[in-house]
């Protein structure tokens, strides 16, 4: 599954009502073993979440129309880290810059596979918020509190290869092959799927991921987002104009099947 986010590289409303689309389409089918997500946005596989939203239902004080943006965003990622509710393996195919949402969807899939240069971070404090759509869940059990704790409130990009050191990204390849090194390892383990598929399983039980947690987090956000500031809306403001000019500059890659 190859995303193509417009008209900012971001997660907006319509394109994430499209990613449940698919999930449902794989859940329905019952016969997909696999689901990788990427970006057919050269040199970007996401920026996170919709800065132009946000900013305006701030300055128009609609709490409801971000709350609904930010259970979708929930509902993404918890139906990407439990499989579909179908054992789906899914691996985030990362080529281009993942940042606050971007990162947080990669994690959420059984495998991050990220191109060793590209860089992955959250940056939402630099606007005074942190990023509240499974960040903290998802790094703290990868990892630990004090690296997620770092990450989040240095707001610092890192790279894929030192992600990978720190345990957020399962493997790294060259550019140009991504989809040769996912390829291969979806050939790796075809003839171990049940034992995977199990393996899976009984980390979701150990990790104790539930869907009210990401929820309570996400109304946190909610709360924090409608006591920023002036010059933080126009900061966050700022940034959706930079999503454009990257926008204007970035190349739709091909899709390449895996």
């Amino acid at each position: 599954m190859l995303t193509h986010p417009h008209p900012r590289p971001c997660f907006t409303t319509h394109l994430l009502k499209e990613i449940l689309h698919v999930f449902d389409a794989v859940r329905s089918d019952g016969n997909v073993d696999f689901c990788v997500f990427g970006s057919s946005l050269d040199g970007v596989f996401n920026t996170g979440g919709d800065l132009a939203l946000f900013a305006s239902a701030i300055r128009k004080e609609e709490r409801d129309t971000l709350t609904k943006y930010a259970y979708l965003c929930v509902e993404a990622v918890y139906d990407a880290y439990r499989g579909m509710g179908r054992d789906v393996i899914g691996i985030a195919l990362v080529e281009g810059s993942a940042l606050g949402g971007g990162f947080e969807a990669a994690l959420a899939h059984q495998y991050v596979f990220a191109q060793k240069d590209v860089r992955l971070g959250f940056p939402e404090i630099a606007f005074n918020l942190f990023p509240g759509m499974g960040a903290y869940s998802f790094v703290a059990r990868k990892t630990n509190r004090n690296l997620c704790q770092q990450l989040i409130t240095s707001g610092e990009a890192h790279t894929a290869q030192w992600c990978a050191e720190q345990g957020l990204v399962d493997a790294t390849f060259e550019p140009g092959l991504g989809v040769e090194t996912v390829r291969a390892h979806i050939d790796g383990l075809r003839q171990k799927l049940t034992g995977v598929r199990a393996m899976f399983r009984a980390a979701r039980r150990f990790e104790n991921l539930h869907h009210d947690e990401l929820l309570d987090i996400t109304d946190d956000w909610v709360d924090a987002a409608f006591r920023l500031t002036e010059p933080e809306l126009t900061y966050m403001e700022r940034l959706v104009k930079a999503q454009r000019k990257r926008m204007r500059t970035s190349t739709v890659a091909e899709p390449s099947p895996v």
